[in-house]
């Protein structure tokens, strides 16, 4: 049998394997960080969605919202899940009201209208995109912009042909 100092020799001598195995494990594996391996997951069914056509009110997204959802607060690719996230939670808020607005060019040869037709349908494409925040103030933009569309709709018909469904004046 052994004696108490070998006994406590040999206790501390594990004590100290085990604290340098400790500090071993600590600095060649520093923390497995399981996030881009959730990312890349969560992505690949992400582009399957995509390539398939599938609508982002599809409940088919709800997995892969869940998927960029669970990827660790502290991991390195959680900004990138929070980037598609954001994106997908635009794309499936509510709509701006329709008309959105009537296309329109801009450029060399248009007149008044088309720009202000094109004006309109830049703020309702801006109003789908914009945060709660922004969007109560596109969305007065986007009536203004369409009440002088009308307005510019009405002064523009030719003598005789109409205009009093615009407010114009028919008998100019």
């Amino acid at each position: 049998m052994a004696s108490t100092g070998e006994t406590v020799s040999f206790t501390s001598s594990r004590n100290c394997l085990a604290v340098v195995l400790w500090l071993l494990g600590v600095l060649v594996f520093p923390g497995c960080d399981e996030g881009p391996k959730q990312l890349a997951q969560a992505e690949a069914r992400y582009a399957d969605l995509i390539q398939r056509g599938v609508p982002p009110r599809d409940p088919a997204w709800d997995g892969v919202i869940a998927a960029f959802e669970a990827i660790p607060k502290d991991s390195k690719a959680r900004a990138e899940a929070d980037r598609r996230l954001e994106a997908l939670r635009a794309l499936r808020g509510n709509l701006p009201p329709r008309p959105l607005a009537t296309p329109g060019a801009t450029g060399p040869g248009t007149d008044v209208v088309d720009a202000q037709r094109a004006e309109c349908e830049r703020l309702a494409k801006e109003l789908g995109l914009a945060q709660e925040a922004r969007a109560q103030a596109v969305r007065r933009e986007l009536a203004a912009c369409r009440e002088k569309l009308t307005r510019l709709e009405a002064a523009s018909h030719p003598h005789g042909e109409g205009g009093e469904e615009h407010g114009g004046d028919a008998g100019r």
